[in-house]
């Protein structure tokens, strides 16, 4: 039984399998030095762990977790980009070829983000400035940012005040993820029926894989490492962690 009406299953799946590989890369990739590199606050560490009553291992995890965070959002906009681009008549143009998604006629061009608040202004100028360009360049295009996670439902003109400069263009809109899949698919509720089976379809992409705790033995290993070098050391794992952010403090 196919997952959607408008992507094929082959298509969802290996979408999944594109941004699943991209947690594992994040997690297997992710050493002792990257969990120290923006300065874990270990104060903090000690009060999250007790009054939230989390284990040490599990509180590592998260904040492995919290580090790639940013590597993750942009994966995420990648996977939507993507599975966009599986529709038929849609096309996704990779990085660095103009716009992310143009549509056959070259009536639709469209940037993507994941999410509404992600741009800079400078990003946010550049980008007006590109849609800006395709909506002169073809007169029958109707140019888009696409925001997944948007405020509201929406699909409205995008004009503004940029670094000093105001954009303004009658063809140039931004549009809510929900009416951006119906614009390209004609079925109202698309994204929604894409939200409803993406976790049926990432259950059965991970059963189809046998992967079950990938990112968890990952993680351990970071952990594994901090706990070994505590133990030599003689110390909790809290008490190394605190050395080793203040290793040039007074009596650390």
């Amino acid at each position: 039984m196919s997952y959607l009406s408008f992507i094929s299953d082959q298509d969802l799946l290996a979408c999944i399998g594109e941004l699943h590989a991209t947690y594992e890369k994040c997690q297997r990739d992710f050493s002792v030095n990257d969990f120290y590199k923006n300065k874990v606050d270990p104060i903090k560490f000690q009060f999250d762990m007790a009054f939230n009553g989390i284990a040490d291992d599990a509180y590592i995890k998260a904040e492995i977790t919290r580090q790639v965070d940013k590597t993750i959002s942009n994966a995420i906009g990648d996977f939507h980009q993507r599975l966009l681009g599986c529709i038929d008549g849609l096309n996704d143009l990779g990085v660095g070829n103009g716009c992310d998604l143009v549509n056959d006629q070259k009536t639709i061009f469209a940037e993507l983000k994941n999410k509404h608040n992600t741009m800079n202004s400078s990003s946010a100028e550049a980008t007006i400035q590109k849609l800006i360009h395709f909506a002169n360049q073809y007169p029958d295009a109707t140019c888009y940012w696409i925001q997944i996670i948007a405020k509201k439902s929406m699909d409205e003109l995008w004009e503004g005040n940029f670094n000093g400069t105001f954009y303004s263009h009658p063809r140039v809109r931004k549009i809510s993820a929900d009416r951006f899949y119906e614009l390209v698919t004609g079925i109202p509720d698309a994204f929604y029926q894409l939200c409803n089976v993406l976790p049926r379809a990432t259950q059965d992409y991970i059963q189809n894989l046998k992967v079950n705790a990938q990112g968890n033995a990952d993680s351990a290993t970071v952990y594994n490492q901090l706990s070994n070098k505590a133990h030599a050391s003689g110390k909790t794992l809290i008490e190394q962690i605190m050395s080793d952010n203040f290793s040039t403090y007074n009596g650390f």
